[in-house]
């Protein structure tokens, strides 16, 4: 019986190693794809123009009561004195929900965090 080289041996081997990574990685690359759509669907669209209150509280690390209690304190303290200094949380109201600006909630922020507001209590300070 004639023996078989050692380098074809070894191509051989290095050749079927190859192989079974390469189908492993193929098969790993679609439970991936998978897992990331799942996340995906957690994680609120960062490409909608409006978000919801509750799409907006999750944005800023908040509830949704926090939200509201702002845009209650502002509407408040507008409401009493007829001014209010500053850029206001900026929503719009659809029937009976809200739905807030996601590039003029940026704006907001900065403006809100510039100028220290305080919001206790749904109130203003």
């Amino acid at each position: 019986m004639k023996s078989i080289p050692f380098s074809i041996l070894l191509a051989s081997a290095i050749l079927g190693i190859s192989f079974i990574v390469g189908c492993l990685l193929l098969s790993n690359q679609g439970k991936v794809s998978e897992s990331t759509q799942a996340v995906e669907q957690d994680v609120p669209n960062n490409n909608k123009t409006l978000m919801t209150i509750q799409e907006t509280a999750e944005y800023l690390s908040m509830t949704k009561e926090q939200v509201m209690d702002i845009i209650k304190a502002e509407q408040g303290s507008f409401s009493a004195s007829g001014v209010f200094e500053g850029k206001m949380f900026p929503f719009i109201k659809v029937q009976d929900q809200f739905f807030v600006s996601r590039v003029e909630l940026e704006l907001w922020v900065q403006d809100a965090t510039s100028s220290h507001r305080r919001y206790i209590n749904g109130q203003l300070y």
